[in-house]
């Protein structure tokens, strides 16, 4: 019995034991349905990510910004893989009324947003975006945009330009730069009204200069500029655009009467001006400038000037002038009108060009000189190649070698300005010394006397000049001349700044005429006084006794000797000589820049020699010319 009890002992508890197990298992099945039910509470579904932007900063431009999202720079679009990303999202201004979102339907390694117009802080957040609408990680960026407020401030610091201002006409220029720390200048373009009510405009480029011609008098004129500028930001780096600002500059102009300061004071009376205000010069259409200018800065006061002759003819008393002074002599040759025969001594190369070539060039861009006569070379290479756009145009009439031109005359007759005495150089050059014209004496020289050409007297008998078989027949160019010393000698000079034009005019002419008794001129006893009967011609940059004269030494140049007159031409004809000077033409890297001309009257030949008062040796010298050929 006891055994029985104890198996069912047993047996109750293991089948107590397995309906516990039973029972726990099935409080377990009914109160968790699953292992992850706490978190299921909080997390509804899985979150994906798409890939993100690997950076992003941002460069400026106007209202806008350029925000760049790849490290290895820009890439376009279909170049580059960001997994399951298809799309690039900007969202700005976030949780505010103005939130913008752009989105893009494809990926970009950079994206430009505009429309910036406010100066202040824009915060942007980047991502990409796949096809399930999931999105990145944003990449973020806070920048402030250059704006019209930028602009206000950039406005004030661009510089005023400088004006020269006359009555119709005004220049602008800016003689600093207009780069400054807040910007790069790129260029101008500018608008305005010019007295008719046209409207004007044009452009500058690198080096702004503005001239505007045909301004209204005594008015206000108003320039509309607009300057092309690059901004530079705080940190130095550059903004993107150039950009436009307006900024207008008010010009208030001067009347007509106001008075201006020549600068080439005798060269304008020369051409007739005498007093100067636009409201006096506003008729002048032409201007004569010589080759011995130095600058054109009075055309700006011209209002209506149309063409330059650059050759200085027919302008009175703008040579410059020499003085000869020794052994009790003085002779002063130039200061009257340049003559057709005359260049600068100076080889082209070393001519200086004149100042304000600026001032030309404005009137002949803006077409207002149509026309200007040039001999090339005589204001320099530098000028010349001035010239060249110019010449092609046609505004420039070159009056070149190479084509023979109305302007140079066959034959230009030497005026008596640039006759000076010998005995300046030596007294054994001496002689007595007569002229003809009206322009010898100068006053206060006692290096000439006048005489009367028709009503002359040698040794006490009255003398026939045969004027008929001269050029000039008046007889009003004619030099009569005494011989005192042995080597008597006069010479024609020019000032030290201009050579006689051998290459145009290499002939030297002249006629010589022998007015006292042939035995006067005759080897009598071997007194060798027959070599008056021939004239001897030295050519040369300078005289012996005058080397500042020159700055290319003398170059004496000996053309050879003439024949002798012979008796039957004594007293009755005059005979003429040519020396040719062909071979010494003063060409651009010659020294020979010949300005002096000896007649010496007896080749400095050994001769027995006394002046006798009573028996003067009298030669006359006429028809002093220079040709373009031996038959002129």
């Amino acid at each position: 019995m006891k055994a029985n009890h104890n198996m069912t002992s047993i047996f109750k508890f293991k089948h107590s034991k397995s309906t516990i197990l039973i029972l726990l298992m099935m409080v377990m099945m009914y109160s968790c349905d699953d292992i992850y039910d706490n978190v299921k509470e909080y997390a509804k579904g899985e979150t994906i990510y798409a890939p993100t932007f690997d950076t992003c900063y941002a460069t400026l431009g106007y209202e806008r910004a350029e925000i760049d999202l790849r490290k290895d720079g820009r890439i376009p679009s279909g170049k580059f893989d960001k997994g399951s990303a298809i799309k690039t999202v900007v969202v700005y201004d976030e949780n505010t009324p103005s939130e913008k979102v752009i989105i893009i339907d494809s990926l970009c390694s950079y994206v430009n947003i505009t429309e910036l117009t406010e100066p202040r802080i824009y915060r942007f957040k980047i991502y990409t975006e796949d096809k399930f609408g999931n999105r990145s990680i944003p990449q973020e960026i806070a920048l402030v945009p250059y704006t019209s407020a930028d602009v206000k401030v950039l406005k004030e610091g661009i510089l005023d330009p400088v004006t020269s201002v006359a009555p119709n006409a005004l220049v602008m220029e800016w003689p600093t730069s207009l780069h400054t720390l807040l910007m790069e200048y790129h260029g101008l373009t500018y608008e305005f009204e010019n007295q008719e009510g046209d409207t004007i405009t044009g452009s500058c480029g690198k080096n702004p200069r503005i001239y505007s011609g045909n301004l209204p008098a005594g008015e206000e004129v108003v320039f509309n500029m607009k300057y092309r500028l690059l901004p530079l930001l705080d940190d130095g780096r550059k903004l993107l655009d150039t950009i436009e600002v307006e900024k207008p500059f008010l010009v208030k102009m001067p009347t007509k009467d106001q008075p201006f300061i020549p600068q080439e004071l005798k060269i304008l009376r020369a051409n007739g001006v005498t007093e100067f205000t636009t409201e006096n010069v506003e008729n002048v259409t032409s201007i004569t400038y010589p080759m011995n200018m130095t600058t054109f800065a009075d055309l700006f006061y011209f209002p209506n000037i149309t063409s330059l002759d650059l050759t200085g003819r027919g302008l009175e008393g703008i040579l410059e002038t020499l003085t000869y002074a020794k052994n009790d002599m003085r002779s002063i040759v130039g200061g009257g009108k340049w003559q057709e025969f005359m260049m600068p001594v100076d080889k082209p190369a070393l001519i200086k060009t004149p100042e304000s070539l600026q001032t030309l060039k404005d009137l002949l861009d803006a077409g207002q000189i149509k026309h200007i006569k040039y001999i090339p070379k005589s204001l320099g290479l530098e000028f010349d190649k001035f010239l060249a756009p110019y010449i092609e145009s046609g505004i420039v009439e070159l009056l070149d070698y190479d084509r023979p031109h109305s302007f140079f005359p066959d034959r230009v007759f030497i005026e008596p300005q640039f006759y000076a005495h010998g005995r300046v150089q030596d007294v054994r050059w001496d002689m007595n010394v007569s002229y003809s014209g009206d322009f010898l004496p100068r006053p206060g020289l006692k290096d000439v006397s006048k005489f009367d050409s028709k009503n002359d007297i040698v040794n006490g008998q009255s003398i026939d000049l045969r004027l008929d078989q001269l050029i000039q027949k008046d007889g009003k160019n004619i030099y009569r001349c005494v011989i005192v010393g042995d080597r008597a000698s006069f010479f024609f000079a020019l000032p030290r700044e201009w050579r006689f034009d051998n290459r145009r005019y290499p002939y030297l002419k002249f006629k010589m005429f022998i007015g006292c008794d042939k035995s006067l001129v005759s080897n009598i006893g071997g007194n060798n006084h027959h070599v008056f009967r021939a004239p001897w011609i030295r050519p040369m940059n300078r005289l012996w006794g005058f080397s500042g004269n020159s700055d290319y030494g003398q170059e004496v140049w000996d053309p050879g000797r003439h024949p002798s007159m012979t008796d039957e031409e004594i007293q009755k004809s005059w005979r003429e000589y040519t020396v040719n000077m062909s071979n010494n033409d003063g060409g651009d890297n010659s020294n020979k820049r010949n300005r002096v001309y000896v007649f010496n009257i007896g080749h400095e030949d050994g001769v027995t020699w006394k002046y006798d008062p009573n028996n003067e040796i009298v030669i006359y010298i006429a028809d002093v010319r220079l040709c373009k050929t031996p038959n002129d």
